[in-house]
């Protein structure tokens, strides 16, 4: 049975394994998430694959957890 503190160094190796995104990748030209058309100077980033809403959207959700628990506010 795993402790708070196995599963926070469980966690920080695996953010660790993530590999950094290419940037040199295109971007698509419509939201994977909602078909929207992605504006041409947000594609000019490089590797954009959600408009801008929907980036927004996934952001403030993957700011509510820590640790893939809710934050308390």
């Amino acid at each position: 049975m795993s402790d708070p503190i196995d599963r926070a160094q469980e966690n920080q190796l695996n953010q660790v394994k993530v590999k950094p995104r290419d940037y040199s990748t295109p971007s698509l030209s419509e939201c994977e998430e909602c078909g929207n058309d992605i504006p041409p100077e947000r594609q000019k980033l490089g590797a954009v694959t959600l408009c801008i809403e929907c980036k927004r959207k996934a952001e403030i959700k993957s700011n509510q957890y820590y640790w893939g628990r809710p934050l308390k506010r």
